[in-house]
């Protein structure tokens, strides 16, 4: 038993890998694409491209426990005996290894995701303390200028004295539409996926894929504030606030409304009408080919394995002797 099991989480972590490493290959000829795209679908699809290694890697190793699809998916071939099989070492060492890396894997992304969890909901505690009721958002009595939304099933949005003194009556209400939009997305929790997801990057790879989900999400909310408020408006705000949250001292990370990327949100904004929502035929059929080369790495991935556990099992056992 633990010879499959731990050859299969060696295989999944290896094909894992090998995706992750292909994507970011091919990322810079898809990013234009996805930036162009309306960023209320790109930042769906950013979020589910990156995701898509671990998920269809381990879709797809799980596939080759599956007897069943042997006879519709792999051609057939014998191994001494021709029953249904699934790529097994019979080096102990190798299981071991891939039973362990996966476990210590698992772990690793979980505690990643629960201890990001944890934070937030203490963030939260915290400023709700600190604050004030008050009707759309919550009151902080602090001079330094700031809003920004925390908080992962329920998100709350919070405004500080310092900026409420600094903007008018319709910046305030367009700031309020953008963060509520923030709220109602869930966009903090969005970019606690794209952490975990990522986290098997290269730290600049990471940030960079970090950076366009975090600018996807802003150019989400700056429209649905702008579907009520006007482009132009919207446009405007931004660069009044960025302004102002320029002098705050304590400038906060996350999704906020703090200016970021300000050129490019301004730009975006003001062509809105050239950013085009995907349609439900282009959906499906991100789907069915998510789908099809699930199934058809079936087979190239048996042999592969196959061929892979072999040399490993000679090259273990030869260094045993």
């Amino acid at each position: 038993m633990i010879d499959t099991l731990g050859t299969l989480c060696l295989i999944w972590l290896v094909l894992w890998v090998m995706l992750t490493l292909i994507l970011r290959a091919f990322y810079p000829l898809l990013r234009p694409t996805l930036l162009r795209l309306h960023p209320k679908h790109g930042s769906i699809l950013l979020l589910l491209l990156w995701s898509a290694p671990l998920l269809l890697s381990l879709m797809t190793t799980l596939l080759l426990l599956m007897p069943a699809f042997n006879g519709l998916l792999l051609d057939p071939h014998c191994h001494g005996d021709c029953v249904h099989h699934v790529p097994t070492t019979n080096t102990g060492l190798l299981a071991w290894s891939g039973f362990g890396l996966a476990v210590l894997v698992a772990l690793g992304l979980s505690l990643h995701f629960i201890t990001g969890l944890r934070f937030g909901v203490r963030l939260r505690k915290q400023f709700e303390a600190l604050s004030s009721r008050c009707e759309g958002y919550r009151l902080l009595n602090a001079s330094e200028p700031a809003v920004f939304t925390l908080g992962w099933w329920r998100p709350r949005v919070f405004v500080s004295k310092g900026l409420l003194d600094g903007c008018s009556a319709e910046e305030l209400t367009i700031i309020l539409a953008h963060e509520e939009a923030h709220r109602l997305r869930r966009d903090n929790l969005r970019l606690l996926l794209g952490r975990v997801f990522c986290l098997v990057l290269p730290r600049a790879w990471r940030r960079l894929v970090l950076h366009d989900l975090h600018l996807l999400c802003e150019q989400s909310c700056d429209f649905a504030a702008a579907s009520r408020y006007g482009s132009l408006s919207v446009a405007q705000t931004l660069v009044q606030v960025s302004r102002i949250l320029r002098r705050s001292l304590v400038p906060l990370q996350g999704v906020a409304f703090d200016g970021s990327d300000l050129q490019d949100r301004v730009h975006a904004l003001l062509g809105l009408d050239c950013r085009r929502l995907l349609t439900g035929g282009q959906v499906a059929m991100l789907l069915v080919a998510a789908c099809l080369a699930v199934l058809l790495a079936v087979e190239p991935l048996h042999h592969g394995a196959e061929w892979l556990i072999g040399v490993l099992d000679s090259n273990v056992i030869s260094q045993a002797r």
